[in-house]
């Protein structure tokens, strides 16, 4: 009999838990990025993110979308997907902050 592989969450997830872990990861990641910036121990701040971040949230909040947010259900469909297509493609913008990040001495 074989193991099944990985969780019950990437089992119900399928292909889309490498996604999902990306978006999280995006999140967490330009969170430790403004803290680093805040303090003034990372400079500048990346102007590609930051865009991205505030295209992402603005799109979210924004009564103006694809499909109308009335419509339950699907009107948070096209922010989901949108959202998560915006906060992969900040995923990849933060490769030369991570790469800073572990290059740091642990105790900076």
């Amino acid at each position: 009999m074989k193991k099944a592989k990985g969780g019950m969450l990437s089992r119900l997830l399928g292909g889309r838990s490498r996604l999902l872990f990306r978006i999280v990861r995006a999140v967490k990641t330009y969170g430790l990025l403004l803290r680093d910036w805040w303090s003034g121990s990372y400079r500048p701040l990346p102007k590609r993110a930051t865009a991205l971040m505030v295209l992402t949230l603005v799109y979210i909040v924004s009564p103006f979308d694809l499909i109308p947010d009335f419509i339950l259900g699907w009107g948070w469909l096209d922010d989901l997907f949108i959202g998560g297509w915006l906060l992969t493609r900040l995923d990849e913008s933060l490769e030369d902050y991570r790469q800073w990040r572990a290059a740091r001495p642990r105790d900076a």
